[in-house]
């Protein structure tokens, strides 16, 4: 009896074209339903982010412009010089600047002969105080804020000193200066600049307006943000009296001339 013919080999095994294609599109859903996952939680933490950032850039700002102009001083100051608001303008945005003398106690470094040991810095019961602007050298879109600090209080206290920067990302740095409403009337937009020399006073008030940003852009494709706004009305209680110090300045402002420094580059 001859042997049974062999039979050939089955089909192959595989998938059919109905299953690869079910399979593709279960994986595309799946991918993007992943991607919008994603894209939220990084939408989320920018956003968490973001708000949690301009509250901590807003205080580092105000707080330290606020305290400044909340102990303004001019007693004592020859020609009623001592405060010296001037509008500016850099690269298109407001860049105004503002000089004055704050009774607010500041640590500052001071010179060698002023009686502090080396690593200490004294307490200045009196500082000549300001703000100006420059524009980042980094990026030409934004401006620095900078603060001027020195505590030799002399005759000319709107000049010298030394510059810290404050914040790099600014805007417009915008103030208006309001005079006493009871003796003044008019002046609903307020003045854009104050020379207490000519004023022969300080400020009513000051109404304060600053649009910063917070980040940069992740990309040259991402649209832009409307930029953050701190927008306050500041009342000034001058502080007209001070105890005199040993040195027989108002608070004790030790005499010398002015530590190097000037206003920031650029400003």
């Amino acid at each position: 009896m001859s042997p049974a013919p062999r039979r050939g080999p089955g089909p192959a095994a595989g998938f059919t074209l109905l299953e690869l294609t079910i399979t593709i599109t279960l994986t595309g859903v799946i991918v993007a339903l992943m991607t919008q996952i994603i894209s939220h939680t990084i939408r989320g933490r920018d956003m968490a982010y973001k708000a949690l950032q301009r509250p901590k850039i807003e205080n580092a700002i105000l707080g330290q412009i606020v305290q400044d102009l909340r102990y303004a001083w001019m007693g004592g100051l020859s020609g009623d010089a001592g405060f010296l608001g001037k509008a500016r303008q850099m690269a298109g945005m407001d860049a105004d600047t503002i000089a004055f003398v704050t009774a607010r106690r500041t640590r500052t470094v001071g010179a060698e002969d002023d009686g502090a040991r080396r690593g200490e810095e004294p307490e200045s019961p009196l500082t000549e105080t300001g703000y100006a602007c420059r524009v980042n050298p980094d990026n030409p879109r934004w401006l620095e804020l900078w603060r001027r600090e020195d505590y030799f209080v002399d005759g000319n206290p709107t000049e010298g000193g030394r510059y810290t920067r404050v914040y790099d990302k600014i805007r417009a740095f915008r103030l208006r200066y309001f005079p006493i409403p009871e003796e003044h009337t008019g002046e609903g937009e307020g003045l854009e600049e104050w020379d207490s020399r000519l004023k022969k006073g300080m400020p009513y008030a000051i109404l304060l307006k600053i649009e910063f940003d917070t980040d940069e852009p992740r990309d040259k494709f991402e649209e832009e943000r409307p930029p953050e706004l701190i927008y306050r009305l500041i009342l000034l209680r001058p502080a007209y009296n001070l105890p005199q110090g040993p040195a027989g300045a108002p608070g004790g402002t030790p005499p010398g001339s002015p530590p190097a420094g000037g206003p920031p580059p650029g400003g």
